[in-house]
């Protein structure tokens, strides 16, 4: 943490793009429903077998708290947002500027503008 002119700059965690793009694709194509964290785990871990349920519980607080996604508390379910479906169409679109395939070797920092 540091201070600028009197305010404080909270630094992003930096996160793995395959688990970010994995979590949004899954919630964009499941837009009828919300998913929970089990859910997610099981349609992550279809790709990406070594992926635990804590390491999906903390992506998905960061992903809400930057307002990619939201949480219902009363069906307990996840959904993906406009700020979410932008970062995955940009994800997308970096994958192709760099011809990748996949999204393994890229890290997602994500910066809160100060007002």
């Amino acid at each position: 943490m540091k201070t600028k002119n009197n305010q404080i700059l909270i630094k992003s965690p930096r996160l793995r793009g395959e688990i970010v793009e994995n979590i949004l694709l899954s919630l964009l194509l499941h837009p009828l429903q919300k998913m929970s964290v089990s859910e997610l785990l099981f349609e992550t871990n279809r790709k990406l077998p070594l992926i635990s349920y804590r390491i999906i519980k903390k992506y998905l607080v960061y992903l809400t708290d930057y307002e990619l996604i939201s949480y219902n508390g009363h069906i307990h379910g996840y959904q993906i947002k406009e700020n979410g479906i932008d970062l995955l169409y940009f994800i997308v679109k970096e994958k192709k500027r760099l011809r990748i395939t996949d999204s393994k070797n890229l890290t997602i920092t994500i910066e809160e503008r100060g007002d």
